[in-house]
C-alpha cells in the first residue's frame, strides 16, 4: 500500500533541525548495520568506497591484529553509535537547544556467536542512568571523572566512541575492539537506495512533532522523508516514550533486513553502490573495524545467518522517575545467554511499547471451541526475564499508534 497523495511530512509540519539530524544519523546507523547484516556482496561495495571512511583508536587502544576474511571463525561484537551532533544549532531547535559536542542518541551492540548461527542486537535507552567510567575527550584532552547515575547518552560527549565503548563494556562485560560512529546529515538517501521499506501500522498515526501521517491501518512502503518521520516519531507511537521509539526502530530494522534478503537488492549494483556510499561517506570506524578484511569477514558470516536467529532486544531496565536504570538481575540473565552463544527468543507478548505482531493468531491445530488460556506476559521463552522486549528479524510486526 502506498500513501495517498497528500502534503509531505516536511510541508505539513516544521520538524526541528536537531531532530532531523538525529534521525538521519539513525538511518546512517541502519545502513552500516546493513553492510554487515546484508552479506558479502554489500561488503564488496563498501570496499570500493573505503576511501570515505574515517578511523579512530578506541581508549584504551587495542593492539589485536584484525583477521583476514578466511580466518574469521569466532564470535565478534560490534558497537554501533548514532550521534545527534547538536553543537552550534541554537535554542530554536528545541529539546535542549545548543549542546556542545555530540551525544550517542542511538546505541546498538551487535553480538555474533562463535558458531555463526545466532546474533543479538541490544538497544540501550538514551535515558538510562548508569555508573559511567572515567573518560578523556580525544579532541580537547579534558578528563571526566567517573560518575554515578549519569545519563547514558552523555558518554559520547565525554570521551568519544571510546567512552561509549567503555560504558557498554561496564554494563555488559563485553570488551570491544570493533565500533562505528555515524554522524552525517544526508543519509535519508539510504532508505531511497533500497527502494523503500515496507512497514505495517496497526492504526492511523497523526504525529505533528515528527510529521508522520498514516491515514489508516495497513502496510506502507516508506522511504525518504516518510521513513525519517517514522524513525523520529516518539509522541505518535506506543505510550509516547523513548522506549516505544526503540521498538519502532526495531520494526524498521527487522523489515529492512528482510527487504535486503528477500529482494534483489544484493545483486543490484546501483542499489549496492547507493547503500555503501550513504553508509561510508560520513562515518568513523575503530581502527580494527576499518580493516577491509574484517568488514568482509563479518559480512560473509551474516550472509547465511537465519533471520529467526537474529534478535533485536532492549537492554533490561527499571523505571526511575522520568528516566530508567539498569535491571542488573535481568541484564545478567540476558548477557549469560548472549555470551553462551544461544539464540535469544522473545515472547510474542514482549514486542515492545511501540509495536505488536502483525497477525497474532491461534496455531493451526488449535480447536476453535476449546477455551484458551491468556498468555503469561510476565514470562519469556527459556525463562528469559519478562522485562526484556524485542523481536527477531523474521517476525512481521506493526507499529502501534499512540494510545495515551
Amino acid at each position: 500500500m502506498s500513501l495517498p497523495p497528500s502534503p509531505s511530512p516536511r510541508r505539513q509540519a516544521s520538524p526541528s533541525g536537531q531532530r532531523r539530524r538525529r534521525l538521519r544519523r539513525f538511518l546512517t546507523l541502519t545502513a552500516i548495520a546493513v553492510l554487515v547484516i546484508g552479506g558479502g556482496t554489500v561488503a564488496v561495495a563498501a570496499i570500493r568506497l573505503s576511501q570515505n571512511v574515517t578511523t579512530v583508536d578506541l581508549h584504551p587502544a587495542r593492539t589485536d591484529e584484525p583477521p583476514v576474511v578466511a580466518d574469521f571463525d569466532g564470535e565478534f561484537d560490534v558497537l554501533l553509535v548514532g550521534s545527534d551532533g547538536r553543537a552550534g544549532q541554537g535554542a530554536q531547535y528545541g529539546e535542549g537547544g545548543d549542546v556542545e559536542g555530540s551525544r550517542n542518541d542511538v546505541t546498538l551492540l551487535l553480538h555474533v556467536n562463535e558458531s555463526h548461527d545466532a546474533a543479538t542486537v541490544i538497544s540501550f535507552p538514551r535515558d538510562l542512568l548508569v555508573d559511567m567510567p572515567a573518560c578523556t575527550d580525544p579532541d580537547s584532552g579534558k578528563t571526566w571523572d567517573a560518575g554515578h547515575r549519569v545519563q547514558f547518552n552523555e558518554s559520547l560527549a565525554r570521551g568519544g566512541l571510546g567512552c561509549v565503548a567503555s560504558t557498554v563494556t561496564a554494563l555488559t562485560g563485553i570488551d570491544l575492539a570493533y565500533a562505528a560512529e555515524i554522524t552525517f546529515t544526508g543519509v535519508i538517501d539510504a532508505s531511497n537506495a533500497v527502494g523503500g521499506v515496507p512497514i505495517c501500522f496497526a492504526g492511523p498515526i497523526h504525529d505533528r512533532h515528527s510529521g508522520l501521517e498514516i491515514p489508516e491501518a495497513g502496510t506502507y512502503d516508506l522511504s525518504g522523508e516518510q521513513a525519517l518521520a517514522l524513525l523520529r516519531s516518539r509522541y505518535g507511537v506506543g505510550d509516547g516514550s523513548d522506549l516505544a521509539r526503540i521498538s519502532t526502530q526495531q520494526v524498521f530494522l527487522s523489515s529492512l533486513v528482510r527487504t535486503l534478503r528477500d529482494q534483489s537488492t544484493l545483486t543490484d549494483p546501483v542499489k549496492l553502490y547507493g547503500i555503501a556510499d550513504a553508509a561510508t561517506r560520513n562515518m568513523t570506524l575503530s581502527t580494527p573495524l576499518a580493516d577491509l578484511g574484517t568488514l568482509a569477514s563479518m559480512a560473509k558470516v551474516f550472509s547465511d545467518l537465519p533471520l529467526e536467529n537474529i534478535a533485536f532486544v532492549s537492554y533490561p531496565h527499571l523505571p526511575a522517575g522520568d528516566r530508567v536504570v539498569p535491571d542488573e538481575q535481568a541484564a545478567a540473565v540476558l548477557m549469560e545467554r548472549v555470551k553462551a552463544g544461544e539464540t535469544v527468543n522473545i515472547s510474542a507478548d514482549h514486542t515492545g511499547r511501540g509495536s505488536e505482531l502483525s497477525a497474532p493468531s491461534a496455531p493451526p491445530s488449535a480447536d476453535p471451541d476449546e477455551p484458551t488460556t491468556p498468555p503469561d506476559t510476565e514470562t519469556q521463552p527459556e525463562n528469559l526475564p519478562g522485562n526484556i522486549d524485542g523481536q527477531s528479524a523474521a517476525q512481521d510486526t506493526c507499529v502501534r499508534p499512540y494510545s495515551g
